[in-house]
């Protein structure tokens, strides 16, 4: 059992509140959560109208009628997306709104149609590019986290009862938010300030490129565009307002130039991608692209990840998180990208975040591909950080600089 349960639900949702989002009196809320976690969404909810919300616009999702769904209809309907649904996005993909996703997962279904799966999700970001492009803007100031439940219990404790993986999970998920600690906003504060320092010594460095490299067979060059930001724990919204987008979060991260990636990176750890395990995975770079990838189980999903455009087959992202962080330490996979990344460097296929470079915020999308910025419609992140991780900072004179050794932080 652990102790004080309610209390720590309660923080719980008070830090995704005040500090995730960051939620201000007047500010509109769209909170979206599976219905498996409704009494954890309504106590955000509860806590978002004590801050002053104005209104609170509930998305639910229902993880067995979207199987249901996957399964009976055909995939030109799957496809066609409503301009209601469209418009119940966009239309709030502005400044005085901020949005919240409960997340939690569910064991893979078998026997759905990978192409439905591939082709209804591509659809689906099609039709709300506008409000994500608002969310990595930071226009819209936004907060994902997780919330334990039996099915993903199931998933991270197989051996255990339902009662018991599930309080085991609950344990995890406090531990890996500070939710465990007296005063959990303290402690993030504390943790925001740790990895400032860190994000501010990598900006005065003046990298050109880092050079990754341990003995699971990644060697990996990843150049850094002119300009490049690294960006902490703590985001800055289009407005000022301070906030953190993922709960929890350990990296610190920047955007690779598209152009100037090569070498082979090995996944350590599995991803979880269009309710597919891909595990064994490796892709070798050539001048930003991939040229090819293998992976022992999951080949079919990669296939389809890189098929959703151009900009799929390059790198959005580059995040170094030690070895010994919070959600590392836990030592167990989650299944779950938001708690896995945060475990391991990572890299991400896909659109960069605006904010990886000065003035970033302020350009325009041919702008930011002109300045070595990545663009697609997805963004999704693998694994590769190891226990003998080294990764060298060269600067643009040439000179090598230790950011980590054996896995953690030398700078």
């Amino acid at each position: 059992m652990i102790g004080n349960f309610e209390e720590r639900l309660e923080a719980y949702a008070n830090l995704i509140v005040a500090r995730g989002v960051a939620l201000e009196p007047g500010q509109t809320v769209i909170l979206a959560a599976p219905v498996e976690v409704y009494e954890f969404a309504r106590r955000v909810q509860r806590v978002c109208y004590e801050r002053g919300a104005k209104d609170i616009l509930l998305r639910w999702s229902d993880n067995e009628g979207g199987e249901l769904r996957l399964r009976h209809v055909a995939l030109d309907t799957l496809v066609d997306i409503p301009q209601w649904f469209a418009d119940s996005y966009n239309d709030y993909a502005r400044g005085d709104v901020v949005f919240i996703a409960l997340d939690t997962e569910f064991p893979p279904p078998k026997g759905l149609d990978p192409e439905k799966i591939s082709q209804s999700r591509i659809a689906r970001m099609k039709a709300t590019e506008p409000f994500t492009d608002a969310r990595m803007e930071a226009i819209v100031r936004w907060n994902i986290s997780s919330v334990a439940t039996a099915e993903w219990a199931s998933l991270v404790y197989p051996d255990l009862s339902p009662e018991e993986g599930l309080a085991a999970l609950w344990h995890d998920v406090f531990a890996c938010t500070r939710c465990l600690e007296g005063d959990p906003i303290k402690a993030w504060d504390e943790h925001v300030e740790r990895n400032n320092a860190y994000r501010d010594k990598l900006n005065a460095a003046k990298l050109s490129a880092l050079h990754f490299q341990n003995d699971l067979g990644t060697d990996l060059v990843v150049g850094l565009p002119k300009g490049y930001q690294f960006c902490a724990t703590q985001e800055t919204g289009s407005d000022g307002t301070l906030f953190i987008a993922n709960m929890p979060s350990e990296e610190i991260f920047t955007a690779p130039d598209r152009l100037r990636v090569d070498g082979v990176v090995v996944a350590s750890m599995p991803l979880m991608y269009n309710n597919e395990k891909i595990d064994g995975l490796r892709f070798s770079f050539k001048d930003g692209k991939v040229t090819s990838f293998d992976a022992e189980v999951g080949t079919e999903a990669i296939e389809h990840l890189l098929a959703t455009d151009e900009g799929a087959s390059y790198l959005g992202e580059v995040a170094l998180v030690p070895h010994d962080s919070t959600v590392s330490r836990a030592g167990k996979l989650f299944y779950t990208t938001l708690y896995d990344e945060n475990a391991s460097c990572h890299l991400a296929l896909g659109k960069a975040y605006p904010d990886s470079i000065e003035g970033g915020l302020e350009m325009t999308q041919d702008e930011l591909v002109s300045a070595g910025l990545n663009h697609s419609l997805e963004h999704v992140d693998f694994m590769f950080g190891t226990p003998d991780l080294r990764i060298t900072g060269i600067t643009e004179d040439g000179t090598q600089v230790p950011i980590f050794k054996a896995g953690n932080w030398a700078l």
